[in-house]
């Protein structure tokens, strides 16, 4: 690579891992740094310019009442010892999390552009995706570490009231993004050889 921005770029692309909660400081990022790079990662790809993404900056108390949550789903059957216990681990995981924002995609189903081409609504959930990616690359470059996390708390009943999703009947969780300082590091990710996954012409 010849340009030195590549270069960085090419490295924070590569270095930045999933680290879970639990191996992050309690000191969060400022809301403030946080909020700045959530206006930068907007810039993604998408057709129409319909701008689907909504975000959700939690506080500590919201974030604990997610971590209720999801010790909840976990812990369907009471009466399963191991159960109970990965439900006890996860709710103090994730509910001791410094920072955690939710990336919701809204697409109105009804609208005129919806309903003349329904491919918008892939579109849309496309461009929430990379607006993912994009601010886990950036909360990389700040040296703050992060988890995207999918799964089935948003299923729970109370996660909208909890949440407070403005649109619920138009909004689809596409994550929960976890990010603090860490200093635990972790191993470089070894892929398949390209040639597996590339067909050339």
């Amino acid at each position: 690579m010849k340009n030195k921005s590549t270069h960085i770029l090419a490295e924070i692309i590569k270095n930045r891992r999933t680290r879970k909660p639990n191996q992050f400081s309690k000191n969060p990022p400022s809301k403030e740094l946080i909020k700045s790079l959530i206006e930068i990662a907007r810039y993604a790809p998408n057709h129409h310019r319909t701008e689907p993404a909504r975000f959700y900056l939690l506080n500590s108390e919201k974030i604990k009442q997610v971590g209720q949550l999801f010790g909840e789903i976990i812990a369907k059957n009471k009466n399963d010892p191991i159960l109970r216990d990965k439900a006890n681990r996860k709710t103090k995981e994730w509910g001791e999390a410094p920072g955690l924002i939710i990336i919701t995609c809204h697409t109105d189903t009804n609208s005129a552009l919806v309903c003349k081409n329904p491919a918008v609504i892939d579109g849309d959930y496309a461009t929430c995706s990379c607006i993912c990616q994009n601010l886990l690359l950036l909360l990389e470059s700040e040296h703050i570490a992060s988890k995207w996390s999918t799964g089935p708390v948003w299923e729970h009943p109370k996660f909208n009231e909890v949440v407070e999703i403005q649109k619920p009947e138009n909004e689809h969780v596409v994550g929960l993004i976890f990010y603090g300082y860490s200093e635990q590091g972790v191993k470089p990710r070894e892929l398949q050889n390209i040639h597996n996954h590339l067909v050339e012409y």
